[in-house]
């Protein structure tokens, strides 16, 4: 039920709205029930409320890993960040490289950018060459520990 306050003549009036079918309301005002007609109705905007259902398990036992959160998953591999084209292979297999060390050159979005080894090894393979294309997270170098 909604309540409506107002003054007619500077005499205050309470009206409370018991009910609206199509064209008239049933209204309660100073004890009495009238029936009033509708003329002009403004609809109330409503907020939309976004409903989201949770994206995280309820249940987090049932959550698996497939690796623990310390392992260095896929270090041993060298990949391509971005797109692009390789101008630059700067070691050879058997070379001893650190983590950080720049391996390959490549050119992405007309700009030359370094690709660093990702965790100290032994360069086992080079798989690409000097101005192959490469796809994003392509194996480009992989390395043994």
């Amino acid at each position: 039920m909604k309540k409506i306050k107002f003054l007619i003549n500077r005499n205050p009036y309470e009206i409370t709205v018991k009910s609206i079918t199509d064209n008239t309301a049933v209204v309660e005002c100073n004890g009495v029930d009238y029936e009033v007609e509708i003329l002009e109705s403004r609809p109330e905007q409503k907020t939309p409320r976004l409903v989201r259902k949770d994206a995280a398990p309820l249940d987090s036992e049932k959550v698996e890993r497939t690796h623990k959160p310390t392992e260095h998953v896929g270090s041993q591999y060298i990949k391509a960040p971005i797109p692009g084209i390789i101008l630059a292979i700067l070691v050879k297999p058997g070379d001893i490289v650190k983590i950080g060390q720049v391996v390959a050159k490549m050119e992405a979005m007309k700009m030359e950018n370094n690709i660093l080894a990702s965790s100290d090894g032994v360069v086992k393979t080079v798989n690409v060459q000097p101005g192959s294309s490469v796809l994003e997270g392509e194996v480009i170098i992989t390395l043994e520990d």
